[in-house]
């Protein structure tokens, strides 16, 4: 199986707001499926950061891709292979002289827990698009398992 890009929430809001002026904030929420306190911590990070500008018209927030950043043709967001961070982690292993039938033990667990980390997350943003959790789980488990 190729390696695939893997893209956030962030992503999406910035895709989104690519060919619009202003939108409400609460619109980008709906939109996305994702809980305006979410949209929130996100878009105060990315206005702190210049990504993103705000305006309020009364109490309601307008959120737009800054100039500069619109005027970019594309926004190409960093792509990180599993085969990369995997290669990062075995090489950060081996400076801190752990033998090398270890690494491999500990970059299975290393990738087990991070899974499960995310499970949470992946349930409720699928439960949100009305999706079966439980089975997309399950595939992208055991498809991310097997290239590790």
């Amino acid at each position: 199986m190729g390696e695939e890009m893997i893209t956030t929430g962030v992503d999406d809001l910035l895709e989104y707001l690519k060919d619009k002026d202003r939108v409400a904030m609460q619109d980008a929420a709906t939109a996305l499926h994702i809980q305006p306190e979410t949209v929130q911590a996100w878009v105060d990070f990315l206005v702190e950061e210049k990504i993103l500008g705000i305006e309020y018209k009364f109490t309601k927030p307008y959120i737009y891709l800054n100039r500069e950043t619109k005027k970019a043709k594309h926004i190409e967001p960093p792509k990180v292979t599993i085969k990369e961070v995997k290669k990062k982690f075995t090489d950060r292993a081996a400076r801190k002289q752990i033998p090398a039938g270890k690494i491999s033990e500990l970059w299975k667990s290393h990738v087990i827990d991070a899974l499960q980390r995310k499970k949470t997350y992946f349930t409720e943003q699928a439960q949100q698009r009305q999706l079966d959790p439980e089975q997309l789980w399950d595939a992208y488990e055991k498809d991310l398992l097997a290239r590790c």
